[in-house]
């Protein structure tokens, strides 16, 4: 039993440095990506769409108080991550999720498979999200 927990800590160990050493991140700019990745899918999940759009380069100027209100109306039942990718150059990373929701006033759930493309703004020290909202219908 002992041999085997050690196996298994070696093995994961050598997959983390692989992994670190693939995408050539520090552990704090994993841990940052992580958890952009953790702080979109919570905002998401409870509702906190002007946390959303806030990850969302440009989308900020484009929300209007009824889109916002419209927003309001979707709720999210379930976040599921398919894939996650860091490019070679460090400054982008993709994340296909699949979200299942329901609007409030139909309760038919739904679900959409979105792509994420991340990247990294140096200058404003954080990663943010280049392609639209998800379009909840």
């Amino acid at each position: 039993m002992k041999r085997m927990l050690s196996l298994i800590r070696k093995t994961t160990a050598i997959i983390l440095l692989s992994v670190t050493a693939a995408c050539s991140l520090t552990p704090e700019e994993i841990e940052f990506l992580d958890k952009s990745f953790m702080l979109y899918e919570h905002a998401l999940r409870w509702q906190d769409y002007d946390l959303v759009i806030g990850f969302h380069k440009n989308e900020r100027e484009k929300l209007t108080d009824v889109k916002r209100k419209a927003l309001k109306k979707y709720r999210v039942t379930s976040y599921d991550v398919v894939y996650t990718k860091v490019e070679p150059d460090n400054m982008h990373a993709t994340q296909v999720i699949e979200v299942k929701y329901y609007n409030d006033e139909y309760a038919v759930v739904r679900e959409l498979t979105v792509t994420n493309k991340w990247e990294y703004d140096a200058e404003k020290i954080r990663w943010q999200i280049v392609n639209p909202l998800p379009d909840f219908r």
